[in-house]
Order: structure tokens, then sequence, then C-alpha cells
């Protein structure tokens, strides 16, 4: 199981590629918050994350969320996730730091969307080539990702096609 957040959602509908995410895990979650968020009308990939978001688990976000955004100095839909994850020891599929390092200070396992492509990779359902050209585009198209994690990230995928 899975909870994921916009900041993970958002740049794979600009790709196209949400399905990576069910071919990891059978069961993806988010809150209400992260879907309000996602699916802002004239947004990219607003038709993506719809018809995405149409077999995703929806849950209401927890009453708690707003006292914890505010603990945290986060956004609701931030702490509605994390809080949804915790409950559950779910991980967090996400791709804001500010809000992994939080989730990590309440015990909850994330991932970046990185992770995820590695992770496809490793378990045969890209290639080396296929998960560096999902990166390349994820990356041109606006995911923001560091140049060394960029780097990390592609020499892993290249010992991962030997």
């Amino acid at each position: 199981m899975v909870v994921v957040d916009s900041s993970a959602l958002i740049p794979l509908a600009w790709v196209g590629r949400l399905d990576l995410i069910s071919t990891i895990f059978d069961d993806v979650r988010t809150t209400e918050a992260v879907q309000e968020e996602v699916l802002t009308e004239g947004k990219r990939g607003t038709a993506a994350l719809d018809e995405f978001l149409a077999d995703v688990t929806v849950h209401d976000t927890p009453a708690t969320a707003e006292e914890v955004a505010s603990m945290e100095g986060i956004a609701v839909a931030d702490a509605s996730v994390i809080l949804l994850a915790e409950a559950d020891e779910e991980i967090l599929l996400a791709n804001d730091k500010g809000l992994i390092e939080v989730a990590r200070s309440h015990g909850v396992e994330c991932w970046w969307v990185t992770t995820l492509l590695l992770s496809c990779t490793k378990d045969g359902n890209l290639t080396a080539d296929e998960a560096t050209d999902v990166l390349y585009d994820l990356v041109d198209e606006g995911m923001n990702l560091h140049p060394q994690v960029y780097a990390q990230v592609q020499k892993k995928l290249r010992e991962l096609g030997e």
C-alpha cells in the first residue's frame, strides 16, 4: 500500500506515467485535500489525474491535519498524507523535500519519484533505458530534482541495466 502526494502525482501525470504507481503498489490511497490540489481546473495533466484517481481510495482529510500543518509549518494537504501514511504504517510517495523530512520525523517510510523508477527497473517493469527516458522526461517537464541526485539515479539505472 502507498499514500501518494500531489508532488509525485503531478509530474508523473505530466509525462503520462501515473501507471508506474499501480505497477508497484496494489493499493493506492490519498486524501481529499490532495485530490482537490491536483484536480484544479486548467492545470496540466488534470484529465490524466482525474482518470487515475478514479481507481484510488480517497480518504477524508484527517481532522487533525490543520493542527499538524500549523505545528510543522507545512500545507494541510501535506499533513493529511503524512497522517494517513502514519496511521496505517504505509509508504508515502512524494517529491517534496520538506514534506519528506516532516514525514520521516513522524516515522513514515518515504519514497521519492526516483525511488519508484528504480523499483520499477529492479522489478523488471521498466528497462534501464526506459526508466532513464522517464527520468529525463520528468526533469524536462519541470519536476524538481537536484543535479547531483539526477546523476546518481542515472548511474544506478546504468548499473541495473548491465
